[in-house]
């Protein structure tokens, strides 16, 4: 089983003043070696930070799409020239070519995470950014005790990512255990509590600011033994 915590990842800087760390990163068969390299379809998954009273420089993307997802904090988000208020729970889809500016004007950093996906040649991409919050989506469940927060899908304009979900598990409850082929990434970060991930034989505490990639697998569950709810950012692609 591979856990990574994003406090142990390298720091790197983007968009001018992100400060980030990249906690998994698409296969590099020029550099099998890469710690975190593991994704087969998702090109990176980071987690980022905007110091207080900050702002990042405007930043174009040609040929990848970005998915943002507030931990901590709020602040603008200025997309194409229009700006948007954000704060924990909200998520936004970044189409390629639209210039985007993130300001951070209160004295707390702004806290998110960063999903980047490249567009194939011939897709369709949206024409205008799609923000939502998580607790605006009707709640479903999966799995026996997943309860699901729907963020994005397919239909919502995502190029590779089949689903990005906010998924939660009650205090002492569990999953069934369900496995997973190896043409499949599907990636589980804890966002609050923690909780005891089976994947295969390996059982092991997942907590907060830990990514647990499941696929390929014959099985795995994710359990709650503790007295509090967990919350988890969950994204894959299936075939």
């Amino acid at each position: 089983m591979i856990i990574r915590n994003w406090r142990n990842c390298p720091t790197s800087i983007s968009h001018g003043y992100f400060i980030q760390r990249e906690i998994l990163s698409k296969i590099d068969l020029e550099n099998p070696s890469k710690e975190g390299a593991v994704m087969k379809h998702i090109d990176s998954f980071c987690r980022a930070y905007l110091e207080p009273l900050s702002t990042s420089t405007e930043t174009i993307h040609d040929n990848i799409q970005e998915i943002i997802y507030i931990v901590n904090g709020e602040g603008s988000l200025i997309i194409d020239g229009e700006e948007n208020f954000i704060s924990e729970g909200d998520a936004v889809i970044i189409p390629p070519g639209l210039p985007h500016i993130l300001d951070n004007e209160i004295n707390e950093p702004l806290e998110f995470l960063i999903l980047v996906e490249s567009v194939p040649e011939g897709f369709k991409a949206r024409t205008e950014p799609l923000f939502r919050n998580y607790r605006e989506s009707p709640i479903g469940q999966g799995h026996w005790n997943h309860l699901v927060h729907k963020l994005f899908d397919g239909n919502d304009g995502l190029a590779k990512i089949n689903s990005v979900l906010i998924v939660g598990i009650e205090a002492m409850q569990t999953a069934d255990t369900h496995g997973h082929n190896d043409r499949t990434d599907e990636i589980w970060y804890m966002l609050k509590g923690n909780g005891l991930h089976v994947v295969d034989r390996e059982v092991r505490r997942q907590v907060a600011g830990d990514a647990v990639p499941v696929a390929p697998s014959m099985g795995h569950s994710l359990i709650n033994d503790t007295d509090e709810p967990l919350q988890t950012f969950y994204f894959a692609h299936h075939e």
